[in-house]
């Protein structure tokens, strides 16, 4: 058994995973680390991070023409140096986000519900979806991906666990072009088992079915009668109806085998769904938002690039042991490096982020396994400015 429950509180519950390169305590967060590394960082700044569980993109690394390269050296661990547990995406989420999101204007979670998709037309899509897979229009060349390449790439890359191929939806698709869109996934995840031939990799399979009660259990009953090591709750959510959706998706899955909540990352939902018994997530809120120059605080993001943090003596957040906080920056120091040296402001901005998120799973974990009953509502209100 490569996953063991350690504790539960309601449907809360600390974990871990066993993979080939380690230990992932559940509930844990997987940076993204789009090709491989994450973004601002070097060797020896990853290190520093000690992240616990990264995420790379299987679509990214395809196009770039990096997987046979990777493949050569023996996989994304050697060929990056790195030690923790990895996972891969199939390249589904580029589905949607190179196709859909673009036409639609959006990303995976909207307040706005469109009635119907019928006056779209799906010709201008730049990403040609059929019952078979899907070809992409990338950098004005053609990129085909099916489940079995999908797969394929994925093994080459030699992540720890791997995604199967899916169609992620648009927050703006109507019900039928859900239904219709269920038909395909399904099909791929039984395309994505009897593809796998490495060992040593766990398999997720991926429940989709957009904001749709009736969708997300026929997917999640679908999915989990199949034989994946774990689970993806995929695809796009309603604004007001996060907990909702991942409770309907995770209605038919077996309940010792791992979840995980792709594309998601901020702090409210991270709550919700750990709640929902969630083991772990992904998203690029805070490395992306700390290039940018948005630390994260328990008093609040701060945009540390505003003049008002130019005089600011006060640690970016009280007690931090990042590498920057321990060195004694402080907000006026951030806010002067990201006009002085961006390069190396948002490299201590991502170590900071990186070690705020790191202890805030490490927080949830310790609040679940108390067993205190309020315990979880305490460490919520803790970081109430950030949600």
């Amino acid at each position: 058994m490569f996953f063991k429950i350690k504790n539960k509180f309601g449907k809360a519950r600390t974990g871990v995973i066993s993979t080939p390169h380690g230990e992932i305590k559940t509930p844990n967060f997987a940076f993204v680390a789009t090709h491989g590394f994450i973004k601002s960082l070097d060797d020896k700044e990853h290190k520093l991070a000690a992240p616990e569980l990264t995420i790379s993109n299987t679509f990214h690394l395809y196009v770039t023409g990096k997987v046979n390269e990777v493949k050569k050296v023996g996989g994304l661990h050697k060929r990056f140096k790195i030690k923790n547990p990895i996972m891969t995406d199939s390249g589904g989420f580029q589905v949607f986000s190179l196709g859909w999101g673009k036409i639609h204007k959006i990303g995976k979670i909207s307040s706005t519900i469109l009635l119907s998709t019928s006056n779209v037309d799906s010709s201008k899509n730049p990403v040609k979806i059929t019952s078979n897979g899907a070809v992409f229009t990338y950098d004005g060349k053609k990129y085909a991906l099916d489940p079995k390449k999908s797969i394929k790439i994925q093994e080459d890359l030699g992540a720890d666990i791997i995604f199967a191929f899916d169609e992620c939806t648009s927050p703006l698709h109507d019900y039928e072009y859900n239904k219709k869109s269920l038909i395909k996934t399904h099909k791929w995840a039984a395309e994505c088992l009897k593809a796998k031939k490495k060992n040593g990799q766990m398999l997720f399979g991926i429940v989709q079915g957009g904001i749709y009660e009736d969708l997300r259990k026929e997917s999640s009953q679908a999915i989990g009668e199949m034989s994946f090591d774990g689970f993806g709750i995929g695809g796009s959510f309603g604004e007001k109806q996060m907990g909702k959706v991942i409770e309907w998706a995770l209605s038919g899955l077996p309940e010792d085998k791992p979840k995980h909540l792709l594309g998601i990352g901020a702090i409210e939902d991270i709550f919700i769904g750990v709640r929902k018994g969630i083991d772990t997530f992904d998203c690029v809120i805070p490395t992306r938002e700390a290039r940018h120059g948005a630390l994260y605080s328990k008093v609040g993001k701060l945009d540390i690039k505003k003049g008002l943090f130019a005089k600011d003596r006060k640690s970016v957040e009280r007690g931090c042991e990042c590498f920057a906080c321990a060195k004694g920056l402080k907000r006026k120091d951030f806010h002067l490096l990201f006009k002085t040296d961006k390069e190396k402001a948002q490299k201590l901005a991502t170590l900071h982020n990186i070690f705020f998120y790191k202890t805030l799973f490490a927080k949830i974990r310790e609040a679940i396994n108390s067993g205190k009953k309020n315990a979880l509502d305490k460490l919520e209100k803790e970081y109430r400015e950030l949600i």
